[in-house]
């Protein structure tokens, strides 16, 4: 998609300058600006991800020689990804960014326990080579383990069949990817880089690298006496500490059972689409008033950018494309409700607000359903609006509309 509208947008001026006199063209909306907006939080994210990783490895070990590690690490691991989507013919879409989002979390976990035990093994005095060697060795099945069930617990979400399995095949072997990378490069990369890059502790004096690590030694050392005091505190407590946990798993019952559920999230993608249902009747002077009036109320609210409209014989249809996101206060999510109020106030038409599916696939009204049968229009009618009588009951359709097809 991403290079289409490229290329579409490449080819816009040679278009333009070969339509007639009067006749003008132009892009009224691109998705790809969304698209590119989470591929920006993706980096933002792994960013994020890196900064986190240097400060607590920092803290824990003491030494920027250990941080390095992990975050090297991170990168080629996604590169590696990269690599196994290259492979599988997988684009950079919502789904395997997500993925990649995941991801980030994931690849790092072998590389700081690899830096940890490697840590271990130099406090107790085995040199760089040794600790690095021991350290692969004691690790190599732990990691093969985890990543197996790793894989193990996304593989067959890559197998579903129906909507699921097409929308998250792509999602599921995409981490399969990054896991195995991880731990490749946990098992071969960062046991070298420990061999190389760390050495054995020092004690009191030397520079200032080794008075730091140190000083958080002890502080560490005093935390962890102190959270062992109480937890031996709190255990002899064996009573309160099993009410305490059956709270926690009646409330993890409570909170799955009433928490709502769906496929996918909706997102902000910067645009809201008016769907307008007019009498078969009526002419194209009466949709452009409606059209006209669904316009004003598009315009009257400041996160609106532009519009755009498509007037067919019975249906009308109006973008509201909104501001990019760091310019606008409200989100397309919190204006949808309030527009809706605004265009049900239009006299002569219905009309329906709704935002582009999170997900590819289904297009159109959010529910739609179909109602055939053999019998007469006039039996199919009656059944038809005792359907939507018993459906605005619920008070969960802001909307509702019917259709006649042969």
């Amino acid at each position: 998609m991403l290079d289409v509208i490229a290329r579409v947008r490449k080819v816009m001026p040679e278009i333009q300058a070969q339509l007639p006199l009067g006749l003008n063209s132009n892009i009224v909306y691109d998705s790809t600006k969304f698209v590119n907006s989470s591929i920006n939080e993706v980096v933002k994210t792994l960013v994020e991800a890196v900064l986190i990783v240097t400060a607590v490895v920092f803290i824990f070990l003491g030494s920027l020689r250990s941080v390095l590690i992990p975050v090297v690490a991170i990168p080629l691991s996604l590169v590696g990804t990269f690599s196994v989507m290259l492979a599988l013919g997988y684009s950079i879409n919502l789904l395997t960014l997500l993925a990649l989002v995941l991801a980030i979390g994931l690849v790092v976990d072998d590389a700081i326990i690899v830096v940890e035990n490697v840590s271990r093994h130099l406090e107790e005095g085995l040199s760089p080579f040794e600790s690095a060697l021991k350290a692969a060795r004691e690790l190599a099945n732990p990691i093969i383990a985890m990543t197996i069930v790793l894989v193990a617990v996304y593989v067959p979400i890559g197998f579903m069949s129906g909507l699921t399995g097409a929308l998250f095949t792509e999602f599921a072997f995409t981490l399969v990817g990054a896991v195995t990378m991880s731990a490749v490069i946990a098992l071969t990369l960062s046991p070298m880089m420990c061999s190389r890059l760390l050495r054995s502790p020092k004690r009191e004096g030397g520079n200032w690298q080794d008075r730091l690590e140190i000083w958080l030694d002890k502080q560490f050392e005093r935390l962890h006496i102190r959270y062992e005091k109480t937890l031996h505190g709190t255990l002899n407590f064996v009573t309160v500490i099993a009410i305490f946990a059956l709270v926690v798993m009646g409330g993890i019952y409570f909170l799955y059972t009433t928490s709502m559920s769906e496929l996918a999230p909706q997102e902000d993608q910067g645009v809201l689409i008016a769907a307008s249902f007019n009498a078969p009747d009526a002419t194209l002077q009466q949709r452009e008033i409606y059209g006209e009036q669904i316009q004003k109320i598009f315009k009257d609210h400041t996160e609106t950018d532009h519009t755009f409209q498509l007037n067919m014989p019975t249906q009308v249809i109006t973008g509201m494309v909104l501001k990019p996101w760091n310019e606008r206060a409200k989100t397309s999510i919190q204006l949808q409700p309030e527009i809706q109020q605004e265009l049900g106030k239009i006299a002569g038409t219905q009309n329906a607000l709704f935002q582009p599916p999170p997900l590819p696939g289904a297009r159109g009204l959010p529910i739609q359903f179909v109602i055939t049968t053999t019998e007469p229009f006039a039996k199919l009618y009656d059944v038809s609006q005792k359907f939507l009588q018993d459906a605005e009951k619920t008070g969960e359709f802001i909307f509702h509309t019917i259709g006649f097809a042969h």
